[in-house]
């Protein structure tokens, strides 16, 4: 290892992710650019995913565990506040990297001179990788409109200094807004590379949790003042039509007219701060399961 080439640190938050765990660690440890740090932070597992990250015996490995599940965002900080590379990223237990990926966006990074990349990635379900599907991001992010930074990327530890830590209260949310943050501040380059393969499954939680996700996408607009009461109100009738098309099947008229109003108080409360963006999330997502 070429240990005077700058440090890649990669934080692997894990939540009981036994099923698919060892495929995300072999992808970190066989990049092609070796000086990494690979800092599993265990969020509280009661699987058999700690047995499996101590089989590893490479170097590179540290292993970090919270006695219970305090949720990704803590995990993520618990992750870098150990990291000690002058680049950081981080991925997911379900997913894992091309294994050029660190390589090629570490020198995207030095040859446009910014502080931040991201780059395309392939979809796949469960373990059938004979249909893949490319993710072509955008050069210009839309970020005022969603979350299109996508799950492959990485910064220099100045961003990181800047921006500070994620977001604990922004759960299944938290990328999303630290990316906002990250792009008031800093250049956010696009590498036209598809590095990083994404794993759907009815676990996941973009999956299992998807309301509830466009909710939090919905708070983090209006938390980072890219959304007003009524564009933040009408986004989330937009997804109570979208989960019941046959209620609401010919237009939103209905559902404005049913949660409008309920919808924009809560708004108007997180706005004004009476309500934490926790409870905020809580009472809406209450309001699109139609509690």
């Amino acid at each position: 290892m070429n240990e005077s080439l700058p440090k890649v640190s990669i934080v692997l938050p894990t939540y009981n992710g036994a099923k698919y765990i060892r495929q995300s660690i072999d992808s970190c440890l066989n990049q092609t650019y070796k000086n990494i740090e690979l800092i599993i932070v265990d969020d509280g597992s009661v699987d058999e995913t700690p047995e499996i990250i101590k089989y590893y015996q490479d170097e590179r490995i540290r292993y970090l565990r919270h006695n219970e599940n305090n949720g990704i965002p803590n995990a993520l900080n618990t992750g870098f506040a150990k990291a000690t590379g002058e680049y950081l990223t981080w991925t997911s237990d379900d997913n894992y990297y091309a294994e050029q990926a660190i390589e090629q966006m570490l020198s995207f990074l030095k040859r446009k001179n910014c502080e931040f990349v991201y780059c395309d990635y392939y979809v796949f379900e469960d373990n059938d990788l004979s249909n893949l599907n490319s993710v072509k991001l955008p050069d210009a992010l839309a970020l005022e409109k969603h979350n299109d930074v996508g799950a492959c990327f990485l910064y220099s530890k100045m961003v990181k200094e800047v921006i500070g830590n994620y977001d604990t209260d922004a759960f299944l949310a938290e990328d999303y807004d630290y990316w906002i943050r990250v792009f008031k501040k800093f250049s956010m380059r696009h590498l036209n590379e598809p590095l990083y393969f994404f794993r759907t499954h009815t676990k996941s939680l973009s999956v299992s949790r998807f309301y509830e996700v466009r909710v939090a996408d919905i708070l983090v607009r209006m938390k980072n003042e890219i959304l007003d009461v009524n564009q933040a109100a009408d986004f989330l009738i937009s997804v109570i039509a979208r989960k019941y098309p046959g209620y609401f099947r010919v237009n939103k008229v209905l559902a404005k007219i049913l949660f409008f109003r309920k919808i924009s108080r809560v708004l108007r409360d997180f706005k004004m701060k009476k309500l934490s963006f926790k409870e905020a999330k809580l009472a809406l997502r209450d309001v699109v399961a139609g509690d």
